[in-house]
């Protein structure tokens, strides 16, 4: 496949509280499909609340306007909460310089636990709020999504990936990224806004705001656009999905590029927020085909062993 597809979710919107059987088939085809050929796949129609979205969207862009001073009080308290500044992370450790992004890492209960420390700053509470709200309308997608994909795999129990993602108020991962304006001065060698990479979980779900710049690479090796569309939501296959699957469904890698120099993007921030849903912590994840393409291994074992090469 040479671009990433969109799929009409109504079949199994939000608004729904039982899919349309009448189209669920197609829906599970076309999804299997997009998961088995390029990795992605843009769905509208979800039923998440647009407002929602908005209001993650503007909190989001309300703290990165911080100081950087205090947005560094918040600085990532441990692993998956927290501030990452400018620089701190790069996603693909070839490139010689980091990547030209912030970021913030959110997890339900580590909020809790943080919440006398996040009150001190107004625009923090709300971030808090507005990201609290999206991690659970994105929770409903995700879930959703994951028993279209067991059908599409044919597996014997449709809510086999769902009831391995029970605890995502612990597992699932929800990061406000933020790509400053930039400065070509600023620029350093080999430097883009986010480097080539493939997610570490079971699948992703990302919001985008109207700035370009995400690409994916397709199975022939070419870098296709992934651009922002309006009222869409883009989910993608993780590494340990695809090493559950035993290779049918694909990680693809991808990253975000610097606008084009002398454009108007050039000097615009971008925005996007992405939920990474990772199988629980205790879930042993082996080969569904049972070929032991890969040797089992904890979902949380997995997930550090990522974690520690960025």
């Amino acid at each position: 496949m040479e671009s990433v597809p969109i799929v009409d979710f109504s079949a199994y919107s939000l608004e729904k509280e039982l899919p349309d059987h009448a189209q669920l088939q197609t829906l599970v085809d076309e999804i299997h499909t997009a998961f088995t050929t390029i990795g992605f796949v843009y769905l509208k129609n979800t039923g998440c609340p647009q407002n929602v979205v908005e209001n993650a969207m503007r909190k989001s862009k309300e703290f990165f306007m911080l100081k950087e001073e205090t947005k560094l009080t918040f600085g990532s308290f441990n692993s998956d909460f927290g501030y990452i500044g400018t620089e701190q992370e790069g996603l693909n450790p070839e490139r010689s310089n980091k990547d030209l992004k912030e970021a913030f890492d959110f997890v339900p209960f580590k909020a809790e636990e943080a919440a006398s420390k996040l009150k001190v700053v107004p625009e923090v509470v709300d971030l808090m709020d507005a990201l609290g709200a999206i991690h659970v309308e994105g929770t409903k997608i995700m879930e959703r999504v994951l028993e279209i994909m067991a059908m599409g795999m044919k597996l014997e129990d449709p809510m086999f990936f769902v009831k391995r993602h029970q605890n995502f108020k612990r597992t699932g991962c929800l990061r406000s990224l933020h790509y400053p304006p930039l400065n070509i001065t600023d620029i350093k060698e080999q430097q883009i806004r986010c480097g080539e990479h493939s997610d570490y979980g079971g699948i992703t779900l990302l919001f985008q705001d109207d700035k370009g710049g995400l690409e994916v690479c397709n199975l022939d090796g070419e870098w296709v656009k992934a651009l922002p569309i309006e009222g869409t939501i883009l989910v993608n296959i993780g590494d340990l999905m695809q090493r559950w699957t035993s290779d049918r469904l694909i990680a693809a890698r991808h990253r975000v590029m610097l606008p084009p120099t002398g454009g108007t993007d050039q000097t615009a921030g971008r925005q996007s927020i992405a939920l990474f849903g990772y199988p629980d912590h205790q879930e042993i994840i082996e080969c569904l085909d049972g070929s032991n393409k890969y040797p089992p291994i904890g979902g949380l074992e997995y997930r550090n062993l990522k974690f520690s090469l960025t």
